[in-house]
């Protein structure tokens, strides 16, 4: 989202198309802008900086031979000019379930992400592969402890004024993919996310961005959803701030996958359905709390804080399917309010 209340959100589903709505309007409609010329892809970080918004990354086909590979390419929008422009940089890793959080106009922090040789080489060897040695292929791949994947721990900070790189250091834990991350009164969070294909971690760090130093702090954990003995952990779950409540929702996990990862079992979400998940979590008072159900199960999609506002755009059902609506959270009184 611009400074001016104008949300932006394409690719993914949406191929290479991308879309506005000016939520200062009183008739809100999408507006569809020019489309993206880098090619579909999904899993980009989008984030407006010196208004412009810049996409990083991503993961994609080159075309419909090719197999899916991360991406390290950087491109920018200009909303006066209608136009698009490929920056002249690559990120120092490939950029695929990383996340990203705008810090002021000219810079943004970005870290997390899949390894991009090990990512590349696993979709290289399931498209060479014929159908008796699929399963030997996946199989091999996700039989390993999270260390072996190499997920990026290390924290980058892009500065979109003098095209640059900065490593501002690394995570306190392991790397993840698929985190959620919100900047709030120069306060980060970084929650939760995949430890490796299938095990997510109920982990929340928190970390203070002062004098353009990150100085990590205390972590704490998201609760068992009601009726769980311990959490999972998600996944392309949605977040941000409403009357200065913390809100997490949705995403995805594989339950029981933790507890086969503790007993050794490395391919840990092996013969477990894939869930996506419901329940909001609200942190208040410094303690993570339970707050409610969202309208359906939803994850992966975009959320964007506006005033007091959380909005979920678009997403995956509990089928998988993308859908297209746009929910928001709200806290008052105490109270979730979901629209």
């Amino acid at each position: 989202m611009d400074n001016n209340g104008v949300i932006y959100v394409g690719l993914g589903t949406a191929g290479t198309s991308w879309y506005k709505i000016d939520l200062k309007k009183q008739h809100k409609d999408w507006e569809r802008i020019k489309s993206f010329p880098g090619g579909a892809r999904e899993q980009s970080v989008s984030v407006f900086l010196n208004d412009k918004l810049y996409v990083f990354g991503g993961v994609g086909k080159k075309n419909s031979e090719s197999p899916l590979q991360v991406y390290s390419d950087v491109y920018k929008y200009s909303p006066v000019k209608n136009t698009w422009q490929k920056v002249d940089t690559i990120s120092p890793v490939g950029l695929t379930g990383h996340t990203g959080v705008k810090l002021n106009e000219t810079m943004v922090l970005i870290t997390g992400g899949v390894n991009e040789h090990i990512f590349d080489k696993y979709f290289i060897d399931i498209a060479a592969a014929d159908e008796s040695e699929k399963n030997k292929v996946i199989y091999n791949y996700f039989n390993k402890p999270a260390k072996d994947y190499f997920f990026n721990k290390i924290v980058f900070i892009y500065n979109a004024k003098e095209n640059t790189w900065k490593n501002a250091g690394e995570l306190p834990g392991a790397g993840t993919a698929g985190s959620s991350s919100v900047m709030e009164n120069n306060f980060l969070m970084l929650i939760n996310g995949e430890l490796k294909p299938g095990l997510r971690t109920d982990v929340i760090y928190r970390a203070m961005w002062d004098n353009d130093k990150l100085t990590w702090l205390k972590n704490s954990q998201l609760p068992p959803s009601p009726g769980e003995q311990q959490q999972e952990g998600l996944a392309g779950a949605f977040s941000g701030y409403s009357h200065g409540v913390l809100l997490v929702g949705g995403g995805a996990n594989f339950p029981g996958a933790k507890q086969n990862y503790t007993n050794g079992k490395f391919y840990s979400h092996e013969g477990i359905n894939k869930k996506w998940r419901d329940e909001v979590y609200g942190l208040i008072n410094g303690h993570w709390q339970y707050m409610g159900k969202m309208k359906q199960p939803l994850g992966y999609g975009v959320s964007v804080s506006y005033g007091d506002e959380v909005f979920l755009i678009g997403g995956e059902n509990a089928k998988g399917k993308p859908v297209s609506s746009v929910t928001s959270f709200t806290m008052r009184d105490g109270n979730l309010l979901i629209k």
